[in-house]
């Protein structure tokens, strides 16, 4: 098992190959946070993500209203991709061990540097083996001219739009060649065909409200009358199945 995609650092401390760790395909690095954020944006998201936690290596920033610390970082990213493992790394382990507490993260270890390779790598082990429990919650489809992998909570809900399936999520959206009524068999039982052009993920609803979810997001969702009853039946399900 591999840790895909890949495997990203941002400190100041690079690790060529992997650090000659089996199974990670590719390391990135960076020293600007907004360089990162557009990665993310444009769908290169790592599985794990080294982050120093106080970090701005960018001078222009220093003293600037743009400038973030790497646990406010980690929060936002983690709070937007939840499957994303984090390891945090710092200097003074004192000074940030209550920190990290009051902005919950998926906190796969922390390193203090400098860094101990031989409980790097025992951290990344970990997260093959969590990785290999996250290949259960997505997907790999077809989008215009490449394949693309959806974790399925990120993904709001799916469009039958103009003989093409619409796949949106806080991103944007990307255009699918597949029928929605064949990836509905892909998508778990979090998502409900509550229309025949509507396909979608009950973790953003927001409430329902005479024939239509409202989502988190603001957006409207109709649900068809001939679709209805089953439609909150199966909603109402979840919404208990939750909150056991």
């Amino acid at each position: 098992m591999t840790i895909r995609r890949k495997y990203c650092s941002l400190s100041n401390v690079c690790f060529p190959g992997g650090g000659g760790i089996a199974g990670i395909e590719n390391v990135d690095t960076y020293q600007d946070i907004r360089k990162l954020k557009k990665e993310f944006q444009a769908g290169n998201r790592p599985d794990v993500l080294i982050m120093d936690i106080c970090h701005e290596f960018n001078p222009a920033l220093l003293k600037t209203k743009e400038r973030q610390e790497g646990i406010d970082c980690a929060y936002e990213l983690n709070q937007r991709y939840p499957e994303l493992q984090i390891i945090y790394m710092t200097e003074d382990a004192k000074k940030y061990s209550q920190h990290i507490f009051l902005k919950p993260v998926n906190l796969l270890g922390y390193l203090t540097k400098p860094v101990d390779l031989i409980i790097l790598k025992k951290l990344l082990e970990i997260a093959k083996e969590k990785q290999k429990q996250n290949d259960e919650k997505r997907v790999t489809i077809m989008c215009r001219n490449h394949k693309q992998i959806f974790y399925l909570d990120e993904i709001l809900y799916l469009e039958s739009r103009a003989h093409r399936t619409m796949i949106h999520t806080y991103e944007g959206e990307e255009v699918c060649r597949d029928k929605i009524s064949d990836l509905e068999q892909r998508m778990g039982d979090t998502f409900v065909r509550c229309h025949q052009s509507f396909l979608v993920n009950m973790k953003y609803i927001r409430r329902i409200e005479n024939e239509s979810f409202k989502l988190e997001n603001g957006e409207e969702i109709s649900i068809s009358k001939r679709r209805y009853v089953e439609t909150k039946n199966r909603y109402f399900a979840y919404l208990n199945r939750i909150e056991k």
